[in-house]
């Protein structure tokens, strides 16, 4: 028996777009996974916007909401997925749970530690169930080398390098089909630390189990020029377009991140896992939204091709390289079981948790990878504040909170209520 989950989505930006896909892939195989997606209602601030999404998904206009407050008082909704901007995250999600719903919610989970912590802690004082989107998560590359750290194939891990650098890649700036709301630090918050970062930093705390952080040194600004008669938006351009740290773990693990949204160089990736036996390299880590983000998702590679991995050390006394084949292994695993599609995608893992499915022991703990993300981020940025190395402790206590405290929604200013 096929099982119906009715959501409301908030927010109808591009990100909802690459959520309807999902979820349109995921009912063409609702007989293989037990459960499929009914879109039932929309909320856009945006009034053109809102009509447009409605039209293009064939919701009624009884069924399109300006205010999301007055989607909340639904009684037919079983979850609400939230696909508003960075900083809004944490007021629209805590008031969802507030209202009886489950959460799925778009990455990152917020801006901060802090407020992030605030989104965990409702979830479970209200016993709601919350999830975030780290696609990076749910693919046979991540599962595999988890598994080669885990079995110990490569000896003791002890250190870990991640560049991901474009030239020009600036959302809302030199990608115009983003909203310019990615350059506000007001909405956005930080730049590529965590709009890439929540991707490639949450898989590597997840491939090592959130070890926790010892120390943090980075260097962070924005750098390169830009014309500011392109940037419409009210605070004006204010996130980084470089950060580069070095982080130390308690388990004796350091590790490098520099992420770049513009640069002088060139478009680039490398990301590197070293242990006393052997390495990984990881290839092309997901940073779009997964296989059932495409129209096709049996067609055509990510952005530089098919997140991979290749082994490096030593075996049985010889020295090897191996390509782990993930994508290739990855397709026959769901053909042989579909319902490893819970593994491989996160609105595929949410549906199977909302629906208890997987619990929390299966699932994987999106939530608190992506807070575990955000004390990284924030311990670059206090580095960078205070000209120095900063500790794990001086990290949480200097947390800020960034979250909206008020926006206008329908002609009216409203302030958000997140006490709980």
């Amino acid at each position: 028996m096929v099982k119906t989950v009715r959501v409301g989505i908030i927010g109808g930006g591009m990100i909802s777009h690459r959520h309807m896909q999902i979820y349109k892939n995921i009912n063409e195989r609702a007989e293989e996974l037990g459960f499929r997606a009914e879109i039932v209602a929309i909320a856009e601030i945006i009034p053109e916007r809102l009509a447009e999404w409605g039209k293009r998904y064939g919701l009624e206009e009884k069924d399109q909401y300006v205010d999301y407050h007055d989607m909340l008082k639904r009684d037919d909704i079983d979850t609400i997925d939230v696909c508003v901007h960075n900083n809004l995250h944490v007021p629209v999600a805590i008031e969802v749970m507030k209202a009886g719903f489950d959460c799925y919610c778009e990455k990152p989970a917020a801006v901060t530690y802090a407020d992030a912590k605030l989104m965990l802690d409702c979830a479970k004082k209200l016993d709601r169930k919350f999830h975030v989107q780290v696609s990076a998560l749910m693919t046979p590359q991540t599962r595999v080398a988890k598994d080669y750290i885990k079995s110990g194939k490569l000896g003791t891990p002890y250190y870990v390098n991640l560049e991901q650098c474009t030239s020009r890649r600036r959302p809302g700036y030199d990608l115009p089909e983003f909203t310019q709301d990615f350059l506000s630090e007001k909405y956005a918050g930080h730049g590529p630390s965590i709009d890439l970062g929540i991707y490639v930093i949450g898989q590597i705390l997840f491939l090592f189990d959130c070890p926790k952080v010892q120390s943090v040194n980075a260097f962070t600004g924005h750098f390169v020029d830009y014309d500011p008669s392109l940037v419409q938006v009210e605070d004006g351009y204010g996130v980084e377009d470089t950060i580069d740290g070095f982080v130390k773990f308690e388990n004796g693990v350091g590790f490098h991140f520099l992420s770049t949204s513009a640069n002088n160089y060139k478009d680039y990736d490398m990301t590197y896992i070293l242990g006393s036996s052997g390495g990984l390299e990881v290839k092309y880590t997901d940073t779009v939204g997964g296989k059932l983000a495409r129209k096709n998702p049996n067609m055509g590679p990510y952005f530089g091709g098919e997140p991979d991995l290749i082994f490096r050390g030593n075996v049985d006394g010889r020295d090897v390289e191996v390509n782990l084949e993930c994508d290739k292994n990855g397709k026959m695993e769901v053909r042989k079981d579909p319902k490893m599609w819970y593994y491989n995608d996160n609105q595929c893992m949410w549906l199977a948790y909302k629906l208890g499915i997987l619990d929390d022991e299966t699932r994987y703990n999106t939530p608190e990878i992506a807070l575990n993300q955000l004390i990284v981020t924030d311990g670059f940025f206090l580095s960078q504040k205070l000209g120095r190395s900063v500790t794990y402790d001086e990290i949480i206590e200097n947390s800020p909170s960034t979250y909206v405290r008020e926006q206008m929604i329908n002609g009216k200013l409203y302030k958000f209520d997140t006490e709980f």
